[in-house]
């Protein structure tokens, strides 16, 4: 068995799904150093609040604790980079946690007032709440099962920590909540004020108060997630959807459930433009030299068809075809493709200048454009789908670009685009048809038929020498 048999080619599906999980892998990094961060600051906080509070030597235990914190976050953001190690933030948050639970439940041993003073009053304060703080840090990390697992590994670490309490010497606890309802107003206050108490039925409170906490967070890192996922799929989708269609639809397209429609037959204004010599252009420059000037020259019809409200069919080689009334009709579709291949030769007229300057070749292109019915629709496999239109326009226009070499022209339309642009100017002649002229009826190669064609008199738009002498 071959090897590629052994392994299936992967769908779209398949690869979008690999990317958004790389995507998210470098985001749930950069979440881990933004945290490392917050932390930073709030480790700075709490170090600022202990000294103004406390105001003697103790207080260097607890700035200790604080700094082992810090080491911690660093060690951990700098051993989570490499790939395959996700569960580093796991052992850490489960080794802070623990660190955390028997700093709460241990006297300070700097602190003389503290050395007669039972574990179990420890436990009865508020020390607990520092671990919403690395509860709350985790929420960066867009991960809803890191998330919990934080809270597991809170919630864990603090019954450790209470657990050792309980089992020291002469340590006092009600245990449920049918005890504590039995005990009389005098059993409950003297449980209070002993030292050696400790409510476990406190205890569980705070263990459900911690796991809910822990759960809505969670959610909220889940919601954020699928939120950014869907963002960053639409943007991928409208980046992508930029380089073929125009601005003004991209917003429809991405938008809507179906934004192209069902297969159709419609009628749009089709354009072609093709260079004139880059065959012999590409067989002897260097490669590098080829695409650069391709890229060069495409960026051009690009502004144009956009600029015009066209959407880019597709590139061959050195030609582009364009659609104007794609996907939905317009009601100067006609107009603006005409308005478009007026726009590609002055701008070449303005490139030419430029290449001039640099004692580079002129940069000469045919343009066909015609009007008329074509089939729009979805066009592909499952794993390539392209949006295009087919049908005898698409030739017409490709035929009188390649007439355009035949006639001395830059720019061949056709008689029923020429008829739709009046229509759509109410008969009245449009600043685009100026300079266009109507020639004697040809028969275009593949056809039976005459076609009427409009050619763009005949001028001088090329500055410098020719890139090469026919194609």
């Amino acid at each position: 068995m071959s090897r590629s048999s052994e392994r299936p080619i992967s769908t779209l599906a398949e690869r979008r799904a690999s990317r958004l999980r790389l995507a998210f892998a470098r985001e749930q990094l950069g979440g881990l150093r933004l945290a490392t961060y917050a932390r930073l600051v709030a480790l700075g906080i709490i170090a600022v609040w202990l000294v103004a509070a406390q105001r003697e030597i103790s207080v260097v235990y607890y700035l200790g604790i604080v700094a082992v914190f810090a080491v911690l976050a660093f060690i951990q953001l700098g051993a989570s980079g490499g790939p395959g190690r996700a569960w580093v933030k796991y052992v850490f948050t489960a080794l802070e946690m623990a660190l955390l639970a028997a700093v709460l439940v241990h006297p300070n041993p700097l602190a003389s007032y503290m050395a007669d003073i039972p574990p179990a009053m420890l436990v009865r304060g508020q020390n607990f709440l520092y671990f919403f703080v690395l509860l709350a840090l985790t929420a960066l990390s867009l991960s809803p099962a890191y998330v919990l697992w934080s809270g597991v590994a809170a919630a864990a670490a603090w019954c450790g920590g209470v657990f050792w309490v309980v089992m020291q010497p002469g340590t006092v606890t009600v245990g449920s909540f049918a005890e504590y309802r039995s005990m009389t107003l005098a059993d409950r206050a003297a449980a209070l004020f002993d030292p050696d108490f400790v409510d476990i039925v406190v205890l569980q409170q705070q263990i459900v108060l911690l796991l809910v906490v822990a759960g809505l967070i969670a959610l909220a890192a889940g919601r954020a997630r699928r939120v950014v996922e869907r963002q960053a799929i639409l943007e991928r989708e409208r980046a992508s959807l930029a380089r073929y269609f125009s601005p003004n639809i991209v917003d429809q397209l991405t938008q809507a459930d179906n934004p192209l429609g069902a297969v159709r037959r419609q009628d749009i204004a089709v354009l072609f433009c093709d260079l004139v010599g880059f065959t012999g252009m590409a067989a002897t420059e260097p490669p590098e030299r080829v695409v650069g000037f391709l890229r060069e020259h495409y960026a051009r019809l690009e502004e144009a068809v956009f600029a015009c409200g066209g959407t880019i069919d597709c590139y061959f080689g050195d030609a582009m075809m364009a659609t104007f009334g794609t996907p939905n009709p317009g009601t100067n579709d006609a107009t603006r493709a005409l308005q478009c291949g007026r726009d590609i030769l002055e701008r070449l007229e303005t490139w030419n200048r430029e290449r001039a300057e640099r004692r580079e070749p002129a940069v000469r292109a045919g343009i066909g454009i015609h009007y008329g019915p074509v089939v729009l629709g979805n066009i592909g496999g499952e794993r390539r789908l392209e949006f295009t239109a087919i049908g005898d326009t698409v030739n017409i226009a490709k035929r009188l670009e390649s007439l355009t070499r035949d006639v001395g022209s830059a720019l061949a339309v056709s008689g029923a685009l020429v008829e739709q642009i009046r229509r759509e100017n109410k008969d009245e002649a449009p600043p685009e048809l100026e300079g266009l002229s109507e020639a004697t009826p040809v028969v275009l190669r593949g056809r039976a038929v005459e076609t009427v064609v409009w050619l763009l008199r005949p001028e001088s738009r090329a500055v410098g020498p020719t890139l090469v002498a026919g194609d």
